[in-house]
């Protein structure tokens, strides 16, 4: 399965549980943006649950219409940012880079 990222990047749509499942190899944490989804509402941030997998697909969507191909989480997170959603960049680590998509209302689509 790695060797068909080629020199792409892998986003990670998994739930936190899936993701226990496999962590990518140190050597290719660099090229992984794991993806996660905030519900903010009064200040407040939440992790997104029931809605989570709609939002991800949308986002996904949006992605795949738009015919670039980001190289880097930083990049990926722009490119969210110019469709319209609103992505927090957050730490690297072992299993890559955590991208955070903040929506206000549970449904909510950027583009």
């Amino acid at each position: 399965m790695l060797g068909a990222l080629g020199s792409g990047l892998l986003v990670d749509l998994r739930s936190t549980t899936y993701a226990a499942f496999w962590r990518p190899p140190a050597d290719l944490a660099s090229r992984v943006a794991t993806v996660r989804v905030l519900l903010e509402k009064n200040g407040r941030r939440s992790v997104v649950s029931h809605f989570n997998k709609a939002t991800k697909g949308r986002v996904t969507r949006d992605l795949l219409e738009s015919g670039e191909q980001p190289r880097t989480p930083g990049a990926l997170a722009g490119l969210l940012g110019e469709l319209g959603w609103e992505v927090e960049l957050g730490p690297s680590g072992r299993a890559g880079t955590r991208l955070d998509v903040v929506v206000t209302e549970i449904g909510m689509a950027a583009g």
